[in-house]
């Protein structure tokens, strides 16, 4: 259902022609109430050229924020990449498709969609911290009962999962975050391979770090290989990056223990939504998106994009970009 549902997603981010494109005037994008927060909508105030911007709305549709195209649709951005553009070029190494999803109702998408640009945030967070970067974060483990109940008691996904150094994460939005990747560093790899899931449940959470984790053995080829050689170049030539290479300061670290808990998560879908919602507004962020395709029988393919949420989980993709209160206190967008 998964591979299903991200195909359906990739068809519909593929489509050449993208629907409600504007033409906005940099200033103009840079002086949206959100950008004071976000380093990337904030640095467009040194783009002289006006950028192709699509239209995100609030979920009670009362509040409008434009985002240049190049951020939200990598494929269209890596061919339009202009040479010798720097402030393009800087606004395209930030580019993700993060927070597209799919789903059986327009609820279930944005809950997708919320859930996974706050997962690759706290990735980012979880990242920085391990370079120095960004101050230190609780880490945990979870039980040997929590990871079974997780993995459904599969006895090969288990075993499979006892050679893997996975992390839980519980202290932001009010989720809970997992990363899961080899205690034996990257192996034959150039650089160790890392799956991470994000959920209010943190069985789910658990179940999608580590079964992204086989995924991302059990795909690699060669265009993975060629991606990996690039960012171990980047990650080597920083003394600071290098940690990222495979989580040598942390891969066999004991972490205090998450117990499995008795009471079976049971939030409606709705009520999940509700849920981020608060907390995302406690937090003083707002929730942004655009609908990309409804179906007939009601599915739908959304993205989201929350001004402020780090994208800095991109270094490892062998782009080099910079956390959010780098690009807010730089004048240029030169990193």
């Amino acid at each position: 259902m998964g591979a299903l549902a991200e195909s359906l997603e990739h068809l519909v981010a593929g489509q050449p022609i993208v629907l409600g494109i504007t033409t906005c005037h940099c200033k103009v994008i840079a002086a949206q109430a959100p950008a004071k927060f976000d380093g990337l909508l904030f640095n467009c105030s040194q783009i002289k050229e006006p950028l192709e911007c699509l239209t995100l709305t609030t979920l009670d549709k009362k509040e409008k924020l434009l985002v240049p195209h190049a951020l939200l649709c990598p494929a269209i951005a890596k061919y339009k990449r202009p040479k010798g553009n720097s402030h393009l070029n800087f606004l395209a190494r930030y580019s993700s498709n993060s927070g597209m999803a799919f789903g059986c109702t327009e609820d279930e998408a944005l809950l997708h969609g919320i859930l996974e640009v706050i997962e690759r945030h706290i990735l980012s967070l979880f990242y920085m911290a391990i370079c120095k970067i960004g101050p230190p974060i609780n880490l945990y483990s979870p039980s040997a009962s929590l990871l079974a109940m997780a993995l459904h008691n599969n006895p090969h996904a288990i075993k499979s999962a006892q050679r893997l150094q996975i992390v839980v994460i519980k202290d932001f939005l009010g989720v809970y975050f997992a990363a899961a990747f080899p205690r034996a560093g990257a192996g034959d790899l150039h650089i160790a391979s890392v799956g991470s899931g994000c959920s209010l449940d943190v069985n789910v959470a658990l179940q999608r770090a580590v079964t992204e984790q086989f995924q991302a053995n059990e795909l690699y080829d060669s265009a993975g290989e060629e991606l990996d050689k690039k960012t171990l170049e980047l990650l080597s030539s920083s003394e600071k990056l290098k940690h990222l290479i495979e989580f040598s300061s942390i891969k066999n670290l004991r972490l205090p223990l998450i117990k499995h808990q008795h009471k079976q998560f049971s939030a409606s879908v709705p009520h999940q939504l509700q849920i981020l919602q608060n907390s995302l507004s406690n937090d003083g962020k707002k929730i942004f998106f655009r609908t990309l395709t409804k179906f007939a029988n009601g599915c739908s393919v959304i993205q989201i994009y929350i001004p402020s949420l780090e994208r800095f989980n991109i270094i490892r993709s062998g782009n080099l970009v910079a956390p959010q209160h780098t690009l807010l206190s730089c004048p240029t967008p030169t990193l």
